[in-house]
């Protein structure tokens, strides 16, 4: 269970050290979390759209924050596939977007032999190549670009998002995945990927190394 004052904490500590906003993606989020949202919106969604969010995200988000800080360029706002409905196409996305919630996502393990195809480098994937895979064919709405059963986080940038599965044996993971159905694990849990990254701003040393690494990148 996440506690919001200790987030806060952590966050607190980390505007200090990067007043600038100077950390790759911070300057979207600044540290801050956005007020949260309220239960019965998101158990309106659920029912709606026939599925169920892990029980820690919801905790997050009606308890905690809804959206803003987090890894790469922060948390979406639970609403945030409402936020996109600018004409009837985006309309029709968004709703293509959240009725795939319930439906499996399935994905098959990555081959040695697939690597190139994914941009994934063979030191990467002999280090842990049980974090690799590839969206089954019958698992992916390709009209709409939209994977089943995988509810977007974030994003890195360069199309990299990360997002939570909502619908099948991999339910409550999370991963992040590129634009054309390669995805790698990054956490058992939405509570695990989180708290990875508040242990990364916690940890001052490691976080001032990182920091110092982006206002080289910065200033050159």
């Amino acid at each position: 269970m996440f506690r919001k004052e200790e987030v806060e904490k952590i966050l607190e500590q980390a505007r200090r050290m990067d007043p600038q906003m100077e950390m790759f993606g911070v300057s979207q989020h600044q540290y801050r979390l956005r007020p949260p949202v309220d239960l019965a919106f998101v158990r309106a969604t659920e029912e709606k759209y026939c599925f169920q969010f892990p029980q820690d995200y919801v905790q997050f988000i009606t308890q905690v924050g809804n959206g803003g800080a987090g890894p790469g360029y922060g948390l979406y706002s639970f609403q945030f596939p409402y936020t996109e409905e600018k004409n009837s196409r985006d309309a029709k996305m968004r709703d293509a977007y959240l009725c795939r919630l319930s439906q499996e996502l399935r994905l098959l393990p990555m081959k040695p032999s697939e690597l190139e195809q994914w941009s994934v480098s063979e030191e990467e994937y002999k280090q842990n190549p049980q974090k690799y895979f590839v969206c089954d064919a019958g698992s992916y709405d390709w009209d709409n670009d939209v994977p089943y059963g995988f509810f977007r986080l974030g994003t890195h940038g360069c199309a990299l998002d990360y997002g939570l599965v909502t619908a099948g044996e991999r339910y409550g993971q999370v991963f992040t995945s590129g634009i054309e159905g390669d995805f790698e694990l990054e956490a058992g849990s939405f509570r695990e990927f989180y708290r990875d990254w508040l242990a990364f701003l916690a940890d001052t040393e490691r976080f001032q190394s990182v920091l110092d690494m982006w206002r080289k990148v910065r200033s050159r």
